[in-house]
């Protein structure tokens, strides 16, 4: 009798994978393979692979405000990792991206959201006096967001609210009482999304509040990561890292 050659045992179960109905629609669904993607953001090749993975998930289901919110999320990772200098387009990208996730689902929750946010850093890539008419739209998605959750993204519209009166020059808005308050509840709201904290330590320290920044600052850098939110723990321990040093 001629003898069998034994297949690897890691090999048998990734065939038994492949063959089953779960992995098959896996296989066949871009959406899924984008958020395997996705969650491997920290890769930059994984990044784009996944923005180029939900825009197929897109136009294979028009009608998906998931993938269209899901998009914009991918393409604002993608600015915020950008060369100097080069985000301006993966965030017009995130802006339109949101845009279409509003007009399939009025109601979209995360699409709202991501639309505020991508107007802010659309906007900032632009430089403040180019896009002061982004203000305006920003407020007008946060209060949505807020009069539907507002515990949302731990805290994610008063964060942008926060940020965005921080940002902005007094002449044009800008209050640094809002800003503290916003970030404040922001950091209640979510006490391990530690980006609420670099904001508000940002702001205590062009007021002159050091001690009070320093503590932030040393919270982020002491973590841990929430959990999902790895690779963005990541630049903010690394920017409250370089703000300790700068304000020894």
């Amino acid at each position: 009798m001629a003898s069998r050659r034994l297949l690897p045992l890691g090999l048998i179960l990734a065939l038994a994978l492949l063959a089953s109905p779960a992995a098959a629609l896996a296989a066949d669904d871009p959406l899924a393979q984008a958020n395997a993607a996705y969650a491997q953001r920290g890769d930059l090749a994984q990044a784009q692979r996944a923005a180029d993975l939900y825009a197929q998930a897109l136009a294979a289901n028009p009608k998906s405000d998931e993938a269209a919110y899901r998009l914009a999320m991918a393409w604002y990772w993608l600015g915020l990792n950008a060369p100097e200098g080069k985000d301006l387009e993966p965030f017009e990208k995130a802006v339109n991206a949101a845009k279409r996730a509003v007009e399939i689902n009025p109601d979209s929750l995360p699409g709202h959201y991501w639309l505020g946010v991508a107007y802010g850093v659309y906007g900032k890539a632009k430089g403040i006096m180019k896009s002061l008419a982004l203000v305006d739209p920003i407020k007008e998605e946060m209060n949505w967001v807020l009069a539907k959750d507002p515990n949302y993204e731990k805290g994610g519209p008063q964060r942008v609210l926060g940020r965005l009166y921080f940002k902005l020059p007094g002449l044009f808005g800008g209050d640094t009482d809002k800003a503290i308050a916003n970030l404040k509840q922001a950091v209640q709201l979510g006490p391990d999304r530690w980006i609420n904290h670099l904001y508000l330590a940002e702001v205590y320290l062009k007021e002159g509040e050091k001690p009070q920044a320093v503590a932030l600052l040393n919270q982020i850098i002491a973590g841990p990561a929430e959990k999902g939110f790895e690779p963005e723990y990541k630049l903010w321990k690394a920017e409250a890292e370089k703000l300790l040093k700068e304000n020894r």
